[in-house]
């Protein structure tokens, strides 16, 4: 996944770091998210669960494996939901900045063909796109 932002990468990888402006952004916008922890450290873990007005909760969770600001960030990460927990995945963000626009790149590395080919049919393609229209608006407030 590709997107381009009008902003410095330092704005970017920092709305993408702290729970400050990921409660802002991340998920879908009809869900809150009442945890959103971060230890931003190489072995450091963050936690984010995220609750539908029904009271359904899941997660996203993971280990940092890589973090160089603002350059670049490696995670492993698993979803949950209710009956479901996927294995881990490796999720790994570049930021290359160039007159200012920041090009986000992230790759998402499944264990199994099975696992990606689930990934990609749960309409992250859906997801994604409205939640880096609102992270665009987070960074653009941060300049």
């Amino acid at each position: 996944m590709t997107r381009q932002f009008d902003a410095p990468r330092r704005f970017v990888f920092d709305a993408m770091t702290k729970p400050e402006y990921l409660v802002r952004w991340l998920g879908c916008e009809t869900l809150v998210m009442p945890v959103c922890e971060v230890d931003l450290r190489v072995g450091g873990a963050y936690r984010f669960v995220f609750r539908s007005s029904e009271g359904i909760e899941h997660e996203l969770a993971g280990t940092y494996r890589e973090v160089v600001r603002p350059e670049r960030l490696a995670f492993g990460e698993t979803f949950s939901m209710p009956g479901f927990t996927s294995e881990e995945y490796l999720v790994i963000s570049t930021f290359v900045e160039e007159a200012g626009t920041t090009t986000l790149t992230t790759t998402i590395r499944h264990p199994t063909k099975e696992a990606r080919d689930g990934h990609l049919n749960s309409g992250i393609d859906k997801g994604v796109a409205p939640a880096y229209d609102r992270l665009a608006e987070v960074v653009a407030e941060m300049g």
